[in-house]
């Protein structure tokens, strides 16, 4: 979809922030070309997930991306939930990703996912030269802010506070501590996304 064609405005929606972990250190000291050759296999197919979840890709960040889920629904569709699945599913694809690199003696690769739902504002933004549709606002933050907390927890998944109120006992979620978020005053309480959820 164009960004003509995407919807400018205020929504809520659910964010999904994945990044490849150590993808520095996965390349240093390696030729330019392959990273970008891994990146658009194993981001590409990651991508591709997304999409089949009927998320949008808001932006690639060269060690990850940016999801949206809830723009373009239908207004009936739970977004939280849909969210949830589609990183469970992102789960199973990293597998099969990883079985492929293993067989061919390469690296296997490890996600960090976060998962938060709130309002945000979504539009274009535009240069001389170019236009991209993007969304922006704390609840983009936030999500990003809680993928940096999987590190801390040693988990692939962790969902906010708000997004498991949204989806209630659909999944097996796991309570974390509290934990102070960077540049956020309030602690904030996240929630596991158990591994004991397993796509359909």
């Amino acid at each position: 979809m164009g960004a003509h064609e995407r919807k400018s405005g205020r929504f809520d929606v659910t964010i999904l922030f994945c990044d490849i972990r150590g993808f520095t250190a996965l390349f240093d000291n390696r030729d330019p070309e392959e990273a970008l050759a891994f990146a658009n296999s194993v981001l590409g197919e990651l991508g591709a997930v997304v999409e089949a979840c009927a998320g949008e890709i808001d932006k690639f960040t060269g060690d990850g991306f940016l999801a949206y889920f809830g723009i373009n629904s239908s207004t009936e569709v739970n977004h939280a939930e849909v969210a949830c699945w589609c990183a469970i599913r992102l789960r199973a694809a990293l597998m099969v990703i990883n079985s492929t690199r293993y067989g061919f003696d390469q690296p296997v690769v490890s996600i960090g996912m976060g998962i938060h739902s709130g309002p945000v504002a979504a539009g274009t933004i535009s240069t001389l030269n170019k236009k991209e549709f993007t969304v922006l606002g704390s609840t983009v933050n936030l999500a990003s802010r809680i993928e940096s907390l999987t590190k801390f927890f040693g988990v692939d998944c962790l969902i906010s506070e708000e997004t498991s109120k949204r989806v209630q006992d659909k999944f097996v979620l796991k309570e974390m501590p509290p934990q102070r978020l960077r540049g956020v005053s309030e602690t904030a309480t996240t929630h596991w996304l158990s591994p004991l959820n397993i796509w359909p």
